[in-house]
Formats: structure tokens, sequence, C-alpha cells
């Protein structure tokens, strides 16, 4: 029994296109911006300040998923007969992406709840004096 692999349309492939060139741009925009806050987050920490030299290396992190993600997308309008496969490849890419985005949100969640804890047991102990 011969197995036919599924080829996307010519309309399909175009939406997929598309969709790879508009990840690649906001891909490329993320890695600027990471690499440029990155930049500024170690000059403020070579004046004695504060960097944000964290949230530089993150967006940099996710730009490039994002690039390798939209690579993977783009694989299935450059080749043929391996649509289905190359589609779960880039759902693959984009899972990697959302889930380390979810769990930087749940971390700052954590975080953001502590910061509300201790001011409010620091508002509660400041009025008691």
């Amino acid at each position: 029994m011969a197995f036919e692999q599924y080829e996307f349309t010519g309309s399909q492939n175009e939406l997929i296109r598309d969709l790879a060139k508009k990840m690649r741009f906001v891909s490329y925009f993320l890695i600027g911006v990471g690499v440029l806050s990155a930049i500024a987050g170690l000059l403020t920490v070579l004046r004695g300040g504060g960097g944000s030299i964290i949230n530089g290396i993150v967006y940099i992190v996710i730009g490039i998923w994002t690039t390798s993600a939209a690579s993977s997308f783009q694989k299935i309008v450059d080749t043929q007969g391996n649509d289905i496969e190359n589609l779960m490849l880039s759902l693959g890419e984009l899972r990697k992406l959302y889930t380390f985005q979810y769990w930087l949100l749940i971390i700052a969640l954590v975080f953001l709840a502590l910061v509300f804890v201790l001011a409010l047991l620091g508002g509660l102990t400041g009025a008691g004096t």
C-alpha cells in the first residue's frame, strides 16, 4: 500500500510563505532590539548602575527561535513531498518558542506576587510603628 504525502495548494503555500516572511521580520527586529538592549545594559553596568543585559538576552533568544520557526515554515513552501512532516517540525519550533515565553511569564508572575506580598507585609509592619 503506497502512502501519498499531502501537498499544500498554491494559495495555502502563499499563506505559509507570508507567515514565514513576517515571522522572519519580527525575529530580526527582536534580535536587533536584544543586541541594543544588551549593549545598553552592559554600558549601564560599566558605569555602576543596573543593566538590562538579561532583557536583551531574552529578546535575542526569542528572536533566534522565531527565525528557526520561520525557516521551518518556509521549508513547507520550498520543498515537495514533505509538507506534513515540515509542518509538524514548524509546530515543534513554535512550541519551543511559546514554552519559553510561558515559563518567563510564570516566573514574572511569581516575582510580582512576591513583591506584592512583601510590600503588603512591609506596609502592615510599618503601620504599627
